[in-house]
């Protein structure tokens, strides 16, 4: 059966692999964006573009309440509040899905920090999320108001990507740019922290499963393959020709230019997906960076 698919943030990274995955299944699709720019590509791709901010939920909402299907792929990274901006659009979401007949699933977008640092505990969909990284540490309060949202007719999911790859964004970039800029990977500290990896395709797999399928609840969308820092340094420098050679940035340096995201690069996670697995069939194609560094870097210097 076809869906009614309303996403928000549809030409960002997660939203795109979400647009993408859902047109190969033959949903119909209405993206948001806030840049008239991308509009063309929208429809290019057979998306019907709505243009609106996040914050500014009368430009939307009313596509929303047409959907079947509604996904929150979307954070306004620019705005003075993008915390309390996020949380108006999950209620927006959530009030729109409650609207007309039939069964109506809302699709929350989270991300494994909020999971903070699980050392050698293995964390699946049911770990816990009282201690999450401090750039997750609203999240775990606003997924909670949409898992606590279903009933009646409304079903609420959350889905929390790891570390993505892939494409021409992402913060595996910077890993394949120092290899070619300085023939050498650079990775954060001591860099035996280990990461959970996706690849940007096997999220928008995992979506569309989800959302064909009507499941509610969390899913995890990660490789299931952790890979300490310093390891997936040295496949990032395989793969741009650099000969898996790498250099460590000692922590305090990388903040001065990176910020909190130097912290979140040195987060120490072994996180799994057994739900995603059992429940929704899943098996991304990519078990591993070792296997998609190749292919990532090839997406990104194809698109330079």
């Amino acid at each position: 059966m076809s869906l009614r698919v309303f996403v928000t943030g549809a030409t960002g990274y997660v939203g795109s692999a979400v647009v993408d995955a859902l047109l190969a299944g033959g949903h119909e699709v209405t993206g948001l964006t806030s840049a008239d720019a991308k509009v063309a590509g929208l429809e290019a791709k057979g998306v019907r573009p709505v243009v609106g901010g996040l914050g500014d939920p009368g430009s939307w909402r009313g596509a929303a309440a047409r959907a079947d299907t509604l996904v929150h792929a979307a954070f306004d990274y620019t705005a003075d509040d993008p915390v309390a901006i996020d949380a108006t659009a999950v209620d927006t979401l959530l009030s729109a899905a409650g609207e007309g007949m039939g069964t109506r699933t809302v699709c929350y977008t989270s991300g494994v920090w909020v999971l903070g640092e699980t050392g050698d505990r293995e964390a699946d969909e049911a770990a816990s999320t009282q201690a999450p990284f401090e750039l997750a540490a609203w999240r775990p309060a606003h997924e909670r108001t949409v898992l606590g949202a279903a009933g009646g007719r409304r079903v609420t999911t959350v889905i929390r990507p790891g570390v993505l790859y892939g494409g021409s964004r992402g913060l595996m970039i910077p890993f394949f740019q120092s290899a070619m800029e300085e023939g050498a990977t650079t990775y954060v500290g001591e860099g035996g922290n280990r990461m959970a990896l996706v690849h940007q395709d096997d999220v928008g797999t995992l979506y569309r499963a989800a959302l064909e399928r009507g499941a509610g609840g969390i899913f995890h969308a990660v490789d299931g393959s952790p890979m300490s820092q310093r390891d997936v340094a040295r496949a990032a420098s395989e793969a741009a020709g650099a000969g898996g050679a790498t250099r460590s940035v000692p922590l305090e340096e990388a903040r001065q230019e990176l910020g909190k995201l130097a912290d979140a690069l040195c987060l120490d996670q072994v996180v799994s997906a057994p739900r995603s697995a059992e429940l929704l069939g899943w098996a991304p194609r990519y078990r591993s960076f070792r296997e998609g560094a190749a292919v990532a870097f090839r997406e990104w210097h194809g698109q330079e």
